[in-house]
């Protein structure tokens, strides 16, 4: 299964440039311009979505044990991917979901999870922040790990809060809806045979008895064949009572993070602000990187463009499981024939 998706990416990649946006197709490509595939946008989603199946070990490694000192209470599609930019320019490094899953600290963090609720008890999640502390994390980001913020925060007395954010919740709330329309292929087949994103919503079941109903199959995907599947109706978010949850929720974390920590240890932060706030809030003083574009990670046509390909390959799954027996057969009978020719001049 991993080999589908560099297939995916090796083989389909001019896929993306159909779906590209603002005129970044096929036909928009100016002579001698780099390829729209190649942009750094394209490969960093590129990037983004292969962590998923632990292809960007390369992230997770390096570092010194330190302490953790920022703690992101951002939910996704609020900027955390460009927000981790900046930290990595920053020198930090970043404890995510694809941290959790390449290390794999998901089932540990269900369990964390679990105990800190049952009983208050936060033994198990400072025993993973100090494994993660151990690796050299020196910030965590993204949902679901800005679930445990409030509770990283007592346990980091140090550590500064940062809450990315949008121009408004309301905006949030239809960003997340769009993202889960694109990146909802994790739950579908034949994805969700290798990889099993329902810890999202275990956690958040937990943490905050938030129930996030999945698509399920009949009621809201169709299967044309057996091995590929499509999302149409997204439970989630179809109602405004659905939609009003999320932004309770939003509004819940904030909230309790305002209420128990002082200023000078949370803020919230739009990455359409640029450096300087940010900057401002962590205490570093740098007149130059304060003048510099913030950077822009994952924005929704690239992630758009990377789930056309994938939708590809899973569509095909049966073309490429042959393909693949096909060249390993005609590797196979390279190989043999290059012994036999070894064998025949050896005893010639």
């Amino acid at each position: 299964m991993r080999f589908l998706f560099w297939l995916s990416l090796g083989s389909f990649v001019p896929l993306c440039l159909a779906a590209a946006p603002d005129g970044q197709g096929a036909g928009s490509k100016l002579a001698g311009s780099k390829p729209g595939w190649l942009e750094p946008r394209f490969v960093e989603a590129f990037k983004f979505v292969s962590g998923f199946f632990g292809l960007d070990a390369a992230r997770e490694k390096g570092g010194q044990a330190s302490k953790m000192t920022l703690i992101g209470a951002g939910f996704s599609r609020t900027g955390t991917k460009s927000l981790e930019a900046a930290l990595l320019r920053l020198g930090h490094k970043v404890y995510d979901t694809r941290s959790m899953l390449e290390l794999g600290h998901v089932t540990r963090w269900e369990m964390a999870a679990e105990q800190f609720k049952a009983a208050k008890n936060s033994t198990a999640v400072d025993q993973l922040l100090m494994e993660i502390e151990a690796q050299g994390y020196t910030a965590t980001l993204d949902f679901p790990m800005n679930l445990f913020a409030p509770i990283f925060a007592e346990l980091r007395p140090s550590a500064k809060v940062l809450m990315s954010v949008r121009p408004s919740e309301e905006s949030w709330v239809e960003a997340w809806g769009k993202i889960n329309e694109i990146l909802g292929i994790f739950i579908l087949r034949p994805w969700c045979w290798i990889l099993d994103m329902g810890f999202n919503r275990r956690i958040l079941r937990t943490m905050y008895q938030f129930e996030w109903e999945y698509p399920a199959y009949p009621e809201h995907i169709w299967r044309p064949v057996p091995w590929f599947e499509v999302i149409q109706r997204f439970p989630a978010f179809e109602t405004q009572a659905a939609r009003q949850a999320w932004l309770d929720l939003h509004q819940r974390l904030q909230r309790e993070l305002e209420a128990q920590l002082p200023a000078e240890r949370f803020a919230t932060f739009d990455v359409r602000s640029g450096w300087k706030p940010l900057l401002n809030f962590l205490g570093i003083d740098n007149a130059a990187l304060a003048a510099e574009p913030f950077p822009r990670v994952n924005d929704q046509g690239s992630l758009q463009a990377v789930r056309v390909t994938m939708d590809v390959v899973a569509a095909g799954l049966p073309l490429w499981v042959l393909l693949t027996i096909w060249l390993f057969s005609k590797c196979a009978r390279c190989l043999c024939r290059g012994m036999c020719k070894t064998t025949k001049e050896k005893r010639g």
